[in-house]
């Protein structure tokens, strides 16, 4: 099982969404626990984030690296797609 840990900027636009998109989030990322790189949707970034993976949640994204030899998930951002790549 993985630990994930989340940056504090996703943590802060966490805080002000809505509860239900919270929970949407929440159990995304409990699932992901398990098998980080297995979940459905995930994308590999390309060009600066390369390392990178990309969970599609509706209008949010997630946006993560995946350490395999300390079996970490870095969660660094959580956004609406428009603003979270800038």
């Amino acid at each position: 099982m993985s630990r994930i840990i989340i940056h504090k900027h996703a943590v802060k636009f966490l805080r002000k969404l809505p509860e239900y998109q919270k929970e949407k989030i929440k159990n995304s990322l409990r699932a992901s626990e398990n098998n980080p790189l297995g979940f459905s949707g995930l994308k590999n970034m390309v060009g600066e984030w390369t390392g990178y993976y990309r969970i599609r949640l509706g209008d949010i994204r997630v946006i993560f690296w995946f350490d395999e030899t300390q079996d970490i998930v870095y969660v660094d951002y959580i956004g609406f797609r428009g603003d979270v790549y800038k």
